[in-house]
């Protein structure tokens, strides 16, 4: 306790003296990293729903079965935007995938391949990995490449897509005239669909056909 005010006074002048550029370089800060943080936020909000009006403006053109030379440049551009300028967003993910189905439909496996590959190298979540892992698979077995094919399905999580991953391994032993390990590929596939409930009466059809081929 002080006896009067002006020791008070200079008991606060002698703390401020010993304490002050701490009190000071604290709350700078703290200011800097409360405003830094708001305006990260803010600007990752607006990127986010930038890509979002860019996305929804693709789906939105090409939804639909014919697609005129304007639309597939205008498309094409949109594309073009979301994987140069929104790299990071899940929606130049998708952007990726649209335009390897442009190239399926022109029957341009090669582009196909290098647009899927750029969605794999964008490490999408783990759902969507799976999505981009099995139609890069199908492109690369379709170009002729079946041990990159299967080296693309060797993975040890998939979730829901177990029963189209051992399917398509199944394809692909099957054309490589190893019958056994095709059968074997497509009951895993058959047994995980029928575990999710999933209705497959190709692939059914796929291990029949091979039980009468012995």
């Amino acid at each position: 306790m002080y006896d009067t005010d002006e020791e008070q006074i200079e008991a606060l002048k002698k703390w401020w003296n010993k304490n002050g550029n701490f009190v000071i370089t604290a709350i700078v800060l703290f200011l800097v990293l409360y405003f830094g943080i708001s305006y990260y936020q803010s600007s990752t909000l607006k990127t986010k729903e930038a890509a979002s009006d860019i996305y929804q403006e693709l789906v939105e053109l090409t939804n639909t079965n014919a697609l005129s030379e304007v639309d597939k440049a205008e498309a094409g551009a949109l594309i073009a935007t979301l994987k140069s300028e929104f790299s990071d967003s899940t929606y130049a993910v998708f952007a990726a995938l649209q335009s390897a189905k442009f190239a399926v439909d022109e029957d341009d496996l090669e582009t196909a391949k290098t647009e899927l590959q750029w969605a794999l190298d964008a490490k999408p979540d783990e759902g969507l990995d799976a999505v981009v892992r099995k139609r890069l698979a199908r492109v690369t077995f379709a170009l002729g490449d079946a041990e990159g094919a299967l080296a693309l399905l060797n993975v040890e999580e998939v979730g829901a897509y177990e029963a189209s991953y051992e399917e398509i391994k199944g394809d692909i032993y099957f054309a490589q005239g190893d019958k056994d390990s095709a059968r074997a590929a497509y009951q895993k596939a058959l047994d995980a669909a029928r575990t999710n409930n999933f209705n497959r009466p190709v692939l059914e059809m796929k291990l029949d056909n091979l039980a009468v081929a012995n």
